[in-house]
């Protein structure tokens, strides 16, 4: 079936996580995404993988970014691969690269080169904090940005250590900026005719991610701090947050907390917090109220209790609970695609539904220089050009 964006052409110079997840999303939606790496060693992710978790040779980590794409290799500061780079950008829609500010640039691939060359093209660069300011220089990595913009100090316990998030939170939410961008700057060219250069952080994209918290707390003057009882946000009242069961735990939302002491049949002393005030006030000693009843009980029995009265909770799961999830199950969110090398590879599923023009997995994560030959061959270079390039390393 078609693509909603099989008629777009991306030229991809993006590495690690942040660019090539956000390629790798455009790509399932049917683009034409043209991996641009450096011959022999390409991209970063192909020489790390989490767990060390290399099948037959291929990093798991870039097998998880990299599907539905070409990889073209090559050597960006040979002066021949200009030329390639200026065929390639006349027949194409999108850049996007992840670079460090000014390396584009060096390199003669600047936002004006490819204007010039494209007036259409639309220019997408990602950084770690933007093109300029104090921090321009810095390292833009995904720990670190948690670390900057207040993440790790909203999770757990008060007299914790700050706790970073276990997910690449900045990488992951900043690929959701590269494509909202993209897909805006696509839009306003059908009216417009003309591309333009957008650019995203991974800073601005973890701030705004925290839109809510930081809104309440510059407009009250009041910054939160985390409760010693490990709750389940450092702005929330009572009971929200996670407890121990008797057998593993449970995650409560919003509820009142003489209406939940009731159901649970839990100490009488937490009726008094009556008021949303109260329960922000007194949320140490209320979380430790509960947790003495919770204790008592297996999850799946506090689960029908509660489920039988409308109460917001779920089971806490782990990561094999949730590969046999019956609604992840439902949803098809785990699949399978073959890889030439790597075999059988077991990832996550497109995750949204497009009726008439459903995202697929056309292609497999593309071994280095897979495609080479027959870009090149797309954009008119003959056999005997393609053998120079080969024999001058640059592809």
């Amino acid at each position: 079936m078609i693509g909603a964006l099989s008629h777009i052409r991306i030229l991809d110079f993006t590495q690690m996580v942040q660019g090539p997840l956000a390629t790798q999303m455009l790509g399932d939606l049917g683009a034409d995404v043209i991996k641009v790496e450096m011959p022999q060693s390409g991209d970063w992710l192909r020489h790390f993988s989490q767990q060390e978790l290399y099948m037959r040779g291929e990093s798991a980590s870039f097998l998880a970014f990299n599907r539905n794409k070409r990889s073209l290799t090559l050597h960006l500061k040979k002066p021949e691969a200009r030329e390639i780079i200026t065929r390639l950008a006349r027949m194409s829609d999108v850049v996007v690269e992840n670079f460090r500010p000014g390396v584009m640039d060096k390199l003669g691939l600047s936002y004006q080169f490819f204007s010039d060359v494209n007036p259409r093209l639309i220019y997408c660069s990602a950084s770690g904090f933007g093109s300029s300011g104090p921090y321009v220089k810095r390292p833009g990595q995904d720990l670190l940005i948690q670390a900057m913009t207040g993440i790790p100090s909203l999770t757990g316990r008060e007299d914790d250590p700050p706790v970073p998030m276990g997910v690449s939170l900045a990488d992951q939410y900043g690929a959701m900026h590269i494509v909202y961008a993209i897909l805006a700057a696509l839009l306003w060219r059908e009216q417009s005719g003309l591309g333009q250069k957008v650019e995203t952080n991974l800073f601005n994209s973890l701030i705004a991610l925290q839109i809510q918290e930081l809104t309440v707390q510059l407009n009250s003057g009041c910054f939160f701090h985390r409760s010693a009882e490990n709750h389940g946000h450092a702005a929330v009242g009572a009971p929200f947050g996670i407890y121990q069961t008797l057998d593993s735990y449970i995650a409560i939302a919003m509820m009142p907390v003489p209406r939940l002491t009731s159901l649970i049949d839990g100490d009488p002393v937490l009726l008094q917090y009556d008021t949303p005030e109260k329960a922000f006030a007194h949320r140490d000693e209320i979380k430790r109220l509960l947790e003495k009843t919770f204790v008592r009980r297996r999850t799946a029995e506090w689960l029908e209790v509660l489920d039988a009265h409308d109460v917001w909770c779920a089971p806490v799961q782990n990561h094999e609970q949730l590969a046999r999830d019956p609604q992840a199950l439902h949803n098809h969110i785990f699949t399978t695609y073959e890889h030439p090398t790597a075999g059988t590879v077991r990832t996550v599923n497109i995750p949204i539904t497009l009726e008439k023009t459903p995202g697929q997995i056309r292609r497999p994560a593309p071994r280095i220089g897979e495609h080479t030959d027959e870009i090149l061959q797309e954009i008119n270079f003959s056999a005997g050009e393609i053998a120079l390039l080969h024999r001058n390393k640059v592809i």
